[in-house]
């Protein structure tokens, strides 16, 4: 039989591998979404695509990690 103390260590797992799925995911996002910043900084600031949604001057890296907060929710709509 399955006891009480034994099925919150599963649910313990459970959230602690979603939690590292999760950093996987937005590690390999801002990842992408870096190397896409990095690049567009060679563009004019009106032709970028993520930086007219920006309010201030921000780094690459910024940038990067805001564009891939926007975007990851997006994936668990699938």
């Amino acid at each position: 039989m399955l006891k009480a103390g034994e099925l919150n260590v599963g649910a313990q797992q459970v959230r602690q591998t979603d939690k590292r799925s999760y950093r996987l995911l937005l590690a390999m996002a801002v990842s992408c979404f870096f190397v896409v910043s990095v690049l567009t900084r060679l563009l004019p600031r009106a032709l970028r695509p993520f930086a007219a949604s920006a309010r201030k001057r921000e780094s690459c890296f910024e940038e990067a990690r805001r564009v891939a907060l926007a975007v990851i929710p997006y994936a668990f709509e699938w």
